[in-house]
């Protein structure tokens, strides 16, 4: 059992790294593009602010541990279906990269966590797990979309006096600050999953066979590893789903990196603070950029680009939840769970 618990939490930094790796460069992708950061100050302060972030709020890591898959029984079954789930995750977002294709994290997660869920008999909380966090994922690229037309509509309009050269200085300026703010909120949102299903392996070890599991608060120690983990991925990050999202998909100055970075923001600080529903970093940013595109008559929105993004965005959860049952599937046969 101790050895199964081992490969949870080598499993769970392992997802963490990468989810660092994939996403953390879109914190600052923007920012780089637009010319308001050089890359390697950008992905500093993205190590810096995802490390802290890591480390605040709880609220969506207790939705994600408690109201998705309702965890109880064996601790061999949990163990191992945690496993399965990280693992299954972390090959769909490392596949998705490797196609230079921006994939949510936070759905891969839940898709793997639904695939083992579903594979070792657990029961699955499909009301709050589509109240609470199906529909979240879904529905926030649309209003980060909507917000970043409507922010771009209205700062075009009230800044077209403005001279280009001390318009873009000044909106430089800001997405500066909104790089350190997304990546604040990145680790927020995306450390604190991975934290508490490592308490929910921790909590099956010392519980009882059929005690139902319930996270109530985050160890500091699992904290700070996971934060760690996230931290060291957004250092390796590569660039490029920033090249696809921030150059070839669309046309961006400095006006529309920060208009897009700020909406990704306000939605991203509701999500966490206010809804303490999980939503997609990845995909909220990915709207709001195309969003900025369609407010005026210089959007260059390429939909060979965009279209695959909707793509990834639609079929990540069942992907990654048919990968978990795969494997769930070969395990028993193998193990005999």
């Amino acid at each position: 059992m101790e050895l199964l618990l081992a490969a949870v939490i080598v499993a769970a930094v392992i997802f963490a790294g990468s989810n660092g790796f994939h996403d953390a460069a879109l914190t600052v992708g923007n920012a780089v593009v637009g010319r308001a950061m050089r890359p390697g100050w950008a992905l500093s302060l993205a190590v810096i602010f995802n490390f802290i972030g890591a480390l605040l709020g709880e609220g969506i890591a207790i939705v994600v541990a408690n109201q998705i898959v309702l965890f109880s029984g064996s601790a061999d079954l949990i163990l191992t279906s945690l496993i399965i789930a990280f693992v299954a995750a972390t090959a769909w977002s490392l596949f998705t990269y490797y196609l230079a294709l921006p994939v949510s994290s936070t759905h891969c997660l839940i898709g793997g966590l639904l695939g083992a869920g579903i594979v070792f008999g657990f029961s699955i909380n499909a009301e709050h797990a589509m109240n609470n966090v199906v529909w979240p994922l879904l529905l926030s690229p649309i209003l980060g979309f909507i917000l970043a037309w409507v922010l771009t509509l209205v700062l075009s309009k009230v800044l077209a006096s403005t001279p280009p050269k001390p318009l873009y200085r000044g909106a430089r300026m800001v997405d500066s600050v909104l790089t350190a703010s997304l990546s604040l909120v990145h680790g927020v949102q995306d450390a604190q999953k991975v934290a508490a299903l490592v308490m929910v392996g921790i909590l099956a070890v010392e519980a009882t066979p059929h005690d139902g599991l319930s996270i109530v608060e985050i160890s500091w120690p699992v904290r700070l590893l996971i934060a760690g983990a996230l931290a060291l991925g957004t250092g390796l990050s590569g660039w490029r789903v920033v090249q696809t999202l921030s150059v070839r998909m669309v046309r961006l100055d400095p006006l529309k990196s920060a208009v897009a970075d700020g909406a990704a923001s306000i939605l991203m600080y509701t999500a966490a603070l206010i809804m303490r529903v999980p939503v997609s970093l990845t995909f909220v940013l990915g709207s709001s950029i195309l969003g900025t595109q369609y407010a005026g008559r210089k959007g260059h929105a390429r939909a060979r680009y965009f279209l695959p993004m909707f793509g990834v965005w639609v079929l990540t959860i069942p992907a990654a939840a048919l990968l978990a049952l795969v494997l769930g599937w070969i395990v028993k046969a193998a193990v005999g769970l």
